[in-house]
């Protein structure tokens, strides 16, 4: 039954799977972890680290990730099995797991969303002491679980739904309304008195920072976090592609959109916040603070904030979505049982897991670290192994993708992928694991 649901479905059209491809990251990922991170580690270092890896090592690697899923049109278990046997598809069982990991953690990042949301509408003093209510709203933990808990059940029902009825027509209404809104701030914050020097801290590099292991780990986990490689994101969502579209044309679209949301998103944030004095290392709280500032300077300043925040949370359903269809296609192809089953086991767990997560801020960071870096770098360099020197770059590039391209692709991007991507994505791996310890 399982199978049979996954062959029925797919993408309904091209704009569906690039903006759905690219709603993994756009929303609360963009919005809140790039600005969150970047701001931690340097600002301009941590904006040409993002950029060098979405660029080197993204491309290759999410070209052969998203084109293993559409040759085999099975979830990671089914499809790493193929390449690489009974390992394979316990692996692939385990990019489920990472996925559903980020599931149970980043909805407390959405369920303050909807707390603001309802206190900007009761009219709350936001602005007055934009930390003090942050931390006010915060450490109202059980609350905020109350808001964990529809977050779940509502990306449950629309993964219920499938990909076409589902995944796709949330993403194509959302993530056109969040770019404009994007707009809008960044036009705002650029006419903030003093905002030059927010912006040079935020497009200036210092060199000396990109010498710094962790940064690099860091940008690689948020570079493969913003596209969705690693953890099997873009081998489930090339199961449902069809087998004439352009794989790797589209998959560069999705790669730009996703560079240049997450760089508008640290416009909005950055520069802001060294504008208006407030700590760049407030960590998840960061956008909690810079955004309401900006906002109360502005004229109807808490009725936009309403907007955003409502559109920002909505933005980030089709990240949740994206988190709950891996573990859930995963289960449904390794375990035979039907959706419906899959998104009651999978969302229960998340449920669980969540708990401590909300409950702790150090142990949320701990478990954003392990999963967001750590985790996606250990998925994205496994399959990145097995495919580039298991099954083989050139016979990918020229069988699987090249194809149904309206670029050729040269035997360059073989070297580009085996002897770049690969070894620089088990360095961040081997790196990021240290760091734990």
């Amino acid at each position: 039954m399982a199978a049979s649901e996954q062959k029925k479905d797919g993408f309904n059209s091209r704009i569906g799977y690039i903006l759905s491809t690219i709603g993994m990251a756009v929303g609360v990922g963009a919005m809140w972890r790039f600005p969150m991170l970047c701001a931690q580690y340097g600002g301009g270092a941590f904006v040409v680290a993002f950029l060098v890896i979405c660029i080197l090592i993204v491309i290759p690697a999410g070209w052969a990730e998203s084109a293993l899923g559409r040759r085999y049109k099975k979830s990671a278990v089914g499809a790493l099995e193929i390449i690489a046997g009974k390992i394979g598809r316990k692996f692939g069982f385990f990019t489920g797991f990472v996925s559903l990991g980020v599931f149970s953690y980043y909805p407390a990042i959405m369920a303050l969303i909807l707390v603001y949301i309802f206190k900007t509408v009761s009219g709350s003093d936001y602005i007055s002491d934009v930390a003090g209510f942050y931390t006010s709203v915060n450490d109202n933990r059980p609350v905020i679980y109350l808001g964990v808990i529809a977050v779940v059940i509502i990306t449950a029902l629309i993964v219920l739904k499938g990909i076409q009825n589902g995944v796709e027509k949330v993403c194509k209404i959302l993530l056109p309304l969040m770019f404009i809104f994007l707009v809008v701030l960044i036009v705002r914050v650029c006419t903030i008195p003093g905002i030059a020097e927010g912006i040079e801290f935020y497009v200036k590099p210092e060199w000396s920072q990109l010498l710094s292991p962790k940064m690099w780990v860091t940008a690689a986990g948020m570079a493969l976090f913003a596209v969705g490689l690693g953890p099997a994101c873009l081998l489930t969502y090339g199961m449902y592609l069809d087998d004439k579209a352009d794989l790797a044309t589209d998959f560069i679209t999705v790669n730009i959109v996703q560079i240049t949301i997450c760089l508008m998103a640290g416009f909005v944030s950055i520069p802001a916040t060294v504008a208006f004095g407030l700590d760049p290392l407030a960590g998840k709280g960061l956008i909690f603070m810079s955004l309401p500032t900006i906002f109360g300077t502005m004229p109807l300043g808490s009725l936009f904030l309403i907007l955003f925040f409502i559109c920002l949370f909505f933005a980030g359903l089709s990240s949740t979505i994206n988190q709950l269809e891996i573990p859930v296609a995963c289960v449904m192809d390794g375990m035979k049982v039907s959706r419906k089953k899959a998104v009651l086991l999978c969302s229960a767990i998340a449920l669980l897991v969540a708990i401590p997560c909300v409950w702790s801020d150090v142990f949320f960071s701990f478990v954003d670290n392990l999963i967001g870096n750590v985790s996606y770098c250990l998925c994205a360099a496994v399959i990145a192994i097995l495919l580039g020197w298991k099954v083989g770059a050139k016979k990918i590039r020229t069988e699987w993708y090249n194809p149904t391209s309206v670029i050729k692709w040269p035997a360059a991007v073989d070297y580009l992928y085996k002897f770049v991507a690969v070894p620089a994505l088990v360095y961040f791996t081997v790196a990021g694991i240290v760091d734990l310890f």
